[in-house]
């Protein structure tokens, strides 16, 4: 098997089990301690030890498992840190265009900022990144390589720290670029790092 199809069932199996415990946490009403919380990690990694299409990282998913279960376990966070940790190495190996795909799945997936082309015609959303679809065609050459900044719109109340979490990730560096005051309206600009 490819080195890439292992990482990349490897990361789905990571960001599965993930989704499948906030999803849990976010549907119950009291607090979820950290021993319920492995067992629900647990729980949904088991029946993937059996299932054809995970066997070739049947090993890695015994292992979270048994790291779920030992005493003082914190298999959310250990599955964190590889997430992190998958996210970086993606980014590394892949072409701008590629990187600027991760970067608005991490946003998503991790700050809860959805993304869309901007269409004139339609009404802005909060808490909407929107991408301007010249800017992907004219931006990027054939091969992915960044040529030129990518512009990101967004009105949210949260728009300031976006830039902070853009740049943590370190797959650009985020610029701000215009603001809007009274709409919390930011035009940011994205450079290839």
């Amino acid at each position: 098997m490819p080195k890439e199809r292992f990482e990349q069932l490897l990361s789905e199996v990571i960001e599965n089990s993930l989704l499948h415990l906030y999803s849990h946490v976010a549907l119950s009403d009291r607090f979820v301690p950290l021993e319920k919380r492995n067992a629900l990690l647990c729980k949904f990694l088991k029946p993937k030890i059996k299932q054809p299409c995970y066997k070739p990282v049947k090993g890695e998913i015994k292992r979270m498992v048994l790291a779920g279960h030992g005493k003082g376990a914190d298999l959310e966070a250990k599955l964190n840190e590889l997430n992190v940790v998958a996210i970086e190495h993606r980014a590394r190996n892949s072409d701008d265009a590629h990187r600027l795909y991760e970067l608005l799945n991490f946003l998503l997936k991790e700050h809860g900022f959805d993304s869309r082309m901007f269409d004139e015609s339609a009404r802005a959303e909060p808490d909407v990144i929107y991408v301007l679809q010249d800017h992907l065609i004219n931006c990027f050459e054939a091969n992915g390589k960044q040529i030129a900044p990518v512009s990101l719109l967004i009105e949210s109340e949260r728009s300031e720290a976006l830039v902070g979490c853009i740049n943590e990730t370190k797959l650009f560096l985020a610029e701000l670029e215009e603001i809007n005051e009274v709409n919390c309206q930011r035009h940011i600009l994205l450079h290839p790092r």
